[in-house]
Parts: structure tokens; sequence; C-alpha cells
């Protein structure tokens, strides 16, 4: 009897351990698809002045619907309790780890692209993402994790205040780049007119230097804060301001590689609207610049909901009431996701 019971415990000792392992690639094994999806939606609309039915206008529609889909199952995963009672405290670190880089993929896709044509790499960027994501699943499913993960010690305070002063100093370029694209609603020339007056600001041999040096700043800081976060099971509130860190980390490092790097370096091409908006087919025609809609329309949204996300953490510190700080928060995600939103479609075209 004791026997039995024994191999029964080892049994379920065994299943649960591949519940866990199954639990922890999900995600990867999802954002293993997302070329597939950007794929699918331009097959679906085509090349300007392609016949689109309605048959497939319903595909191109859920193929953008899996691409957005895609971080938000990632976050999802990250929010979630535990795998399976018995996981090692490593391997669930690893696992949630895994679930972050989910949330990124669709910036990380861009920045894969763009390095594989300044390489001039003929390998498809769909074989270069399948490599990427089978290494990292395959990692997380046979490497061990050990059993312990060493004590978690909170990020350095000087660290979160540095940070945070020089993403208060960058609110104002921010706040004036997103209202710039707003901007385009009125017609390129008027975002055109707009965007001239303020280079004469950010271009200049004098300010352009330091707005990358704290943009490269925060890009540093705020991967040490996230991932050290990371190791952490956060609240909602929490897990949503270390993700938004993370995506936004890789996307402005991506974003400088396509401006700094691909365009004015490599190619000497303007960097205006035509090129954010892959002229001349277009961000919704465009083989490749399909991807850019998702990567655009969550950075926008992000960059917003995690200054107020950090806003956030400043009025707890100190003293107001959590109800409220949760309300402002509230109301600054509904206004980041409206922002997303109108950009995002005048970069599509839209206009008044």
């Amino acid at each position: 009897m004791t026997a039995f019971i024994e191999t029964a415990s080892v049994g379920r000792s065994v299943r649960s351990g591949r519940s866990a392992v199954v639990s922890a690639v999900a995600p990867a094994i999802f954002a293993l698809f997302y070329p597939l999806f950007v794929d699918g939606f331009h097959w679906a609309v085509g090349l300007p002045g392609s016949s689109v039915t309605e048959s497939r206008i319903i595909v191109a529609t859920a193929m953008l619907t899996l691409m957005f889909a895609v971080p938000l199952y990632g976050f999802v995963r990250i929010a979630k309790a535990p795998m399976a009672p018995g996981v090692s405290p490593a391997f669930e670190i690893r696992a949630r780890r895994l679930a972050y880089a989910t949330v990124v993929a669709p910036t990380i896709y861009c920045f894969i692209g763009v390095w594989k044509f300044l390489l001039s790499s003929p390998l498809p960027d769909e074989a270069a993402w399948a490599i990427i994501w089978g290494l990292a699943i395959a990692y997380t499913a046979c490497v061990p994790a050990g059993g312990e993960a060493g004590a978690w010690r909170a990020p350095s305070p000087a660290l979160r205040v540095v940070h945070g002063v020089t993403a208060a100093i960058l609110v104002v370029f921010v706040a004036f780049h997103l209202t710039n694209h707003m901007f385009a609603w009125k017609g390129q020339a008027a975002h055109a007119a707009v965007m001239d007056v303020g280079r004469m600001v950010y271009r200049s041999s004098f300010v352009e230097p330091v707005l990358v040096a704290a943009m490269l700043f925060q890009v540093v800081t705020g991967l040490m804060l996230a991932w050290r976060w990371s190791a952490r099971r956060l609240d909602f509130h929490r897990i949503f301001q270390v993700a938004s860190g993370f995506f936004l980390s890789v996307y402005i490092l991506g974003h400088m590689n396509s401006v700094f790097t691909f365009a004015r370096w490599f190619y000497g091409i303007p960097t205006g609207w035509d090129f954010a908006t892959g002229a001349p087919n277009g961000l919704i025609h465009d083989p490749w610049s399909i991807r850019l809609i998702p990567h655009y329309a969550l950075a926008i949204f992000l960059i917003v909901g995690h200054l107020f996300s950090g806003l956030r953490v400043v009025m707890l510190a100190h003293g107001a009431q959590r109800m409220t700080a949760n309300r402002i928060w509230g109301a600054g995600i509904a206004f980041a996701a409206l922002l997303s939103t109108a950009i995002m479609l005048a970069m599509c075209g839209m206009r008044i």
C-alpha cells in the first residue's frame, strides 16, 4: 500500500512538472505564430488597389486581433497564479520573464526586421523569429532551473528616483512628439510644419545629444528596474508598470536604431511622415510595414500608461489614498487608449 501511494505521488509530481513546463512556454508558443498573423493580414488586404472582399476583411480583422492578442496573453500569464504546486522559485521566475518577453513580441519583430536589412541577411524574418523563440522555448523547457532563486532585493531607491526624474524631463519631448502626430489629422503638410518647428529645438547640436543620452539612460535604468521586479510576484498595477517598462526599453532602442542607424547613417533618407508610415504603400497595405501597427499602437498606449503608473507610485509614496491614485491611473489608461487609437487612425490615412 505504501509503495502504491509513493508511486501515485511520483506520478502526480511528474504530471505537475509537465503541466508547469507547458504553462511556462505557452506564451512563447503563441508568440511563435506572430509572423504568420502579420503575413495573414497582408494576404487578406494585399497591395494598394487590391480587391478586398468581405471575407478577406474578416480574415484581416482576425489577424490584427491575434497580433494584439500575443502581448495580451503574455500579460495574462504574468498575472496568473503560480503554474503548479511544487514548482521551484527559479523556474517560476524564468517562466515569468518569458511571459514578459511575449509582451514585447511586436516591437522585437520590428527590431529583427530592421537589423536584417542592415546586415543584408537572406534569412526570412519568419525564420529568424522561429529560431529565436524556439531557442527560448527549448531553454525554458529543457535546461534545469535549480530550486532556489536567492533572496529578492528591491531595486535601489536612488535608481528609481533618477529613472523617474529623467522620465519627467523627457515628458516634454514625448508630449510634443505625440501632439505632432495628432496634427496628421489635418494632413501630412500640417504634421510636417509642426515637426519642422520642433526639430529646430530637438535636432539642435546641443539638445539632440542630450536627448539621445537621456533616452539611453532610460533604457538602461528601465531594464535594470524591470529585471529586478520581474523576479517577484506583483499586483496588477506593478505588473503593468514592469511589462510596459520592458516594452518601452526595447521600443526606444529599436526606434533609435531605425532613425539613426538605418535611415540617417546607412541610407541617408528623411525620417518624416513617409518614413514612419511606410510610404508609398502605407501601413495597411505594405507587406513589411503592417508590423508597425501593433508596434506603434502599443508604444503610444504604454508610454502614456507607464507615465501614469509612475505617477501612481509617487502619489502613494506621498500619502495619497489608494482609491484616488487608482482612479487617476485608470483615467490615464483610458486617455492612453484614446490617444493611441487617434494617432494610429491618422497614420493609417484618416483625415478631417
